[in-house]
């Protein structure tokens, strides 16, 4: 998992220093803010947004000032001071590489405004001309807003919880070049609702036009549930070998051409052999469990968003797997009951949230007792704080890769691979 604070319309706040190892997990480490003038930014909403915190640093600075974020968040443990950590993988993109935007929509006296939250304020910032966003997503953002004034939907209010319209979030599939508009609504009831599809979908590149309820106050997205309001109601992606189709709601990675190579080395590291048992946790819709797929005997999949099990489903058919199975249901009590009706595991990968694996889910990985792990993480500091947990248990960090999915922004997504004690010759063995 990946990023996506700043563009989820979520205010962020600055955390207080802290004193204390390990060193606060949103506490900023960069230190190379010295950017040129506004007039010489590829942005023109620096500096009111602070999504992109490292923008106008050249790239080459801002990734080796995140390979010093990943080795300063492994430093406080002693578990992993010999770790080496490489350079890291960039994208081949610096801008226009999003796939998704997230924006709270607002009104205001110089007008339409979708965007997000100045830190710690119910202030908007318009970004709809965000350069990191994919082309397709600003041009459709346009063509949204337009709409939105046309047709004079009422924008919500989250200070009275009065009015229609709450977020506008654009998803893209590059490989197909096709866009899906989800309306984020206070209730069921859109004004002139067949009009305004009507009016999307004559949007070029639109394929899809979804509703979503969000009736609680507060600054989550989306609600439980999502309306469909076209015929086509998924986009589908291309990673190397596989069509991946996603819903609303299901997460996919937002920089899909640094996702095929982080996928490879996940891959490559896991090593699953031609009769290999593997479980893949928080699979989502199934990227990283058919990767593992390509060569090992039998994946399962585990994954809670009952969204992403059934796009993973879905998946299965579409790519023509016939060794790969998904269960939905929380991890740390669906892994125990999945690890009794498996001969053995050979290798298991997870790929969690921001806040990392909880106590519950290292417990049960551990008495799962795989010969390999393979952790993908967008948090060096949860990272560091669960591979050390998994060094006291039995299961050593031999190599850790990081990759740069957000250009820009401060994130940093890593690989780590682990292998049992009894078996490190084995996994330093495969390069």
């Amino acid at each position: 998992m990946t990023e996506r604070r700043y563009s989820e319309g979520r205010r962020q706040r600055r955390a207080k220093p802290q004193r204390v190892r390990p060193p606060d997990i949103h506490h900023s480490p960069f230190s190379i803010h010295h950017s040129p003038p506004p007039a010489a930014l590829p942005c023109p909403h620096f500096p009111n947004c602070v999504g992109c915190a490292l923008i106008g640093n050249p790239y080459g600075e801002q990734l080796r000032s995140k390979r010093e974020f990943v080795r300063e968040a492994l430093r406080p443990y002693p578990s992993l001071a010999t770790l080496e950590v490489p350079d890291v993988v960039g994208s081949p993109r610096a801008f226009g590489y999003r796939n998704q935007a997230k924006l709270v929509v607002r009104r205001a006296r110089r007008g339409l405004l979708l965007g997000v939250y100045r830190p710690g304020s119910h202030q908007v910032v318009d970004i709809r001309q965000c350069p990191v966003h994919h082309p397709l997503i600003t041009s459709v953002l346009a063509a949204v807003a337009r709409i939105v004034e046309q047709y004079e939907i009422p924008t919500y209010d989250e200070r009275t919880h009065v009015g229609t319209l709450r977020y506008v979030v654009v998803r893209v599939s590059g490989w197909a070049k096709a866009a899906q508009v989800i309306l984020v609504t206070r209730e069921r009831s859109l004004p002139r609702a067949r009009e305004v599809v009507r009016a999307l979908r004559r949007v070029r590149g639109v394929r899809s036009v979804v509703q979503n309820i969000n009736p609680d106050p507060g600054n989550v997205v989306f609600g439980a549930q999502f309306v469909p309001l076209t015929g086509e109601t998924a986009l589908i992606e291309r990673i190397d070998f596989l069509k991946l189709k996603t819903h609303a709601g299901a997460f996919l990675q937002a920089n899909i051409a640094v996702a095929r190579k982080l996928y490879a080395q996940a891959l490559q590291w896991a090593a699953p052999e031609t009769d290999a048992m593997c479980v893949d946790l928080y699979s989502g819709v199934g990227a990283l469990t058919f990767y593992l797929a390509t060569t090992a005997k039998h994946v399962v999949g585990i994954e809670e968003s009952p969204i992403a099990v059934a796009d993973a489903k879905e998946n299965v058919r579409l790519n023509g797997f016939h060794n790969v199975r998904f269960h939905c249901g929380r991890v740390a009590e669906t892994l125990p009951e999945l690890v009794q009706q498996l001969p053995r595991l050979d290798v298991l990968t997870l790929n969690p949230p921001r806040k990392g694996a909880d106590a519950a889910t290292r417990a049960a990985i551990v008495a799962a007792a795989p010969r390999r792990i393979v952790y993908i993480s967008c948090d060096p500091t949860t990272l560091a704080r669960d591979l050390d947990w998994f060094a006291a248990h039995g299961y050593h960090t031999v190599r850790l890769q990081p990759f740069d999915l957000l250009p820009q922004t401060e994130h940093v997504e890593c690989v780590a691979a682990l292998t049992a004690a009894n078996a490190v010759a084995d996994c330093l063995g495969s390069t």
